[in-house]
């Protein structure tokens, strides 16, 4: 098979681009069953469900600015190097588009770019966003500005060449080389972009965790609702939640619902989701390490880590609260297979499924109902 991406040997972020996609799938349920096996896991995923659309599904693309002014994607096993991430072929077309005119702007913006050596210079990375619906959003991370009326002309030349639903302006004081920092300045616009999954609308901030693919999002978040039951007479923890992805909706049937997320923004934002959509769900910031989860009395625990998985301790945390029901999502097939391990001690799995949330990479979203035994 051709693959469809320009740079296939030299780019990180798709890796299986080459391969058809009938055969990522295959491969991907082996994956998947050869990590539960591993980990004394005896059942087997036996059907993964396609993303509705395998190319240009990407909401989100995190592209990096070089010490030469050079644009776009880390390369494979160099990521000193950066190569053209034009025409990724992941990435929603809105986000090309818009690559096209950051690409520019940056050539003729008039700012320095940052040195990872010498940790020196300005524009870092711009992060760009983009809806179903048509709204986009662009985050330019820097360093502290040396001169910032130089970088508020230059962002206005931005908005007016690349015309985003808004545009955030993101100052990272560390030397950390990461895309996102600690004060956020709104150029223009909102400061926000909005998605609709499944009737639902979601306010989404520059740094906040969305689901990157809002074409295979309902299926999942419907596959948590079958999972998650009748919640009528029941209340609901969510951990690691994010904006309230799954907890906005699933707060409209149970009786109580309380979500915890360590990033601020996030939780902002799931407050305001709650208010949009009539949900009376509660949120709160915390580590989830860190809290006493018993204390909640949750029937039923929604759990979605980052890739890595749950803290030690958080998992800890869980397995003493004892809900009667846990549904644990996860994009890390090798960590969930590893946890489950130590769930079946108290825990049955009931149901599994798998969602390819990712094509042309070797990730792989699943989701685990584990009923108390």
């Amino acid at each position: 098979m051709e693959s469809a991406c320009p740079n296939k040997d030299r780019c990180g972020s798709c890796g299986w681009s080459h391969i058809p996609y009938k055969k990522q799938l295959e491969q991907k349920l082996s994956d998947i069953n050869g990590s539960f096996k591993l980990h004394g896991i005896d059942q087997k995923v036996i059907e993964i469900f396609p993303s509705p659309k395998t190319e240009h599904y990407r909401n989100r693309m995190d592209f990096v600015i070089d010490f030469k002014g050079q644009f776009g994607l880390r390369e494979k096993g160099k990521w000193w190097r950066v190569i053209d991430g034009n025409k990724c072929f992941i990435a929603d077309e809105q986000i090309g588009e818009l690559f096209d005119n950051i690409s520019k702007w940056i050539a003729t913006s008039g700012l320095d770019f940052f040195d990872r050596k010498s940790h020196s210079g300005f524009l870092r990375y711009a992060v760009v966003r983009a809806s179903l619906h048509g709204q986009t959003l662009i985050n330019i991370v820097t360093s502290a500005p040396k001169d910032e009326n130089l970088a508020y002309r230059a962002f206005a030349g931005l908005n007016s060449q690349a015309g985003p639903s808004t545009l955030i302006w993101t100052i990272n004081n560390t030397v950390s080389d990461v895309s996102f920092g600690d004060e956020e300045r709104v150029i223009s616009g909102s400061g926000f972009i909005e998605e609709k999954i499944s009737g639902f609308t979601y306010r989404i901030s520059p740094q906040a965790f969305f689901q990157t693919n809002s074409h295979a999002a309902p299926f999942l978040l419907e596959t948590v609702k079958q999972f998650t039951g009748n919640l009528s007479e029941k209340t609901l923890l969510d951990l690691y939640c994010g904006t309230g992805f799954f907890s906005v909706p699933l707060a409209k049937q149970a009786k109580k619902t309380y979500g915890l997320e360590m990033v601020e923004t996030a939780i902002a934002d799931a407050k305001i989701n709650a208010g949009l959509n009539g949900s009376n769900a509660e949120y709160s910031v915390a580590k989830v390490e860190q809290m006493n989860l018993a204390e909640y009395s949750a029937d039923v625990v929604i759990v979605d880590p980052p890739r890595s998985g749950m803290h030690d301790d958080a998992l800890s945390e869980l397995m003493r609260a004892m809900p009667e029901t846990i549904i644990y999502v996860s994009c890390n097939y090798k960590s969930i297979a590893r946890e489950l391990g130590i769930f079946k001690k108290a825990y049955d799995i009931d149901s599994i499924r798998a969602i390819d949330m990712f094509p042309h990479t070797p990730h792989v979203e699943l989701v685990v109902k584990l009923a108390r035994k």
